[in-house]
């Protein structure tokens, strides 16, 4: 049991470092984003820091290729299908069921999400609904009982 257990945490790190496999969002969600609850999000800006500053930096977001990053947690696209619009005129906003395999703060875990993007008043908004998160491991592969928790986070585009 011991192996296969080692050999699920391997395939599972192969998934999470293997960037050439990983799925990709539309471009549409490439970029910098920041919480909308966040009272400084107007901080956030898409140039590096320099020093010390206010901006929101443990609520931003950086979507790329085939990765999401957050403050202490990077996930790697695994899959992302997109979805049929509601109404097939509406080609500003995309739905897509992504599965993600994460890792952060010494845990390992998958996940799936639905992610949405459209522009509401002249700005780009992201809108993330996590549906499950499952298999969490510590770094040495043992499993955690750690609940699923279904929420729902949206995001405004950095300037």
């Amino acid at each position: 049991m011991t192996s296969l257990r080692a050999a699920c945490v391997a395939a599972f790190a192969v998934a999470l470092s293997s960037g050439a496999h990983a799925a990709n969002l539309p471009d549409q969600f490439n970029g910098l984003w920041v919480a909308a609850e966040v009272p400084n999000k107007d901080l956030c800006r898409k140039e590096e820091p320099k020093g010390e500053d206010n901006r929101p930096v443990d609520s931003m977001m950086s979507v790329a290729p085939g990765t999401i990053t957050y403050y202490e947690q990077q996930c790697q696209i695994v899959s992302a299908k997109r979805l049929q619009a509601p109404n097939p005129n509406e080609e500003g906003r995309i739905n897509v069921d992504v599965s993600l395999a994460c890792k952060g703060e010494g845990m390992l875990w998958s996940a799936r999400e639905i992610w949405h993007v459209e522009t509401i008043d002249g700005k780009k908004v992201i809108a993330v609904t996590a549906l499950s998160q499952t298999n969490f491991r510590d770094e040495r592969g043992r499993k955690q009982n750690t609940p699923s928790v279904i929420t729902t986070s949206i995001y405004y585009a950095c300037k």
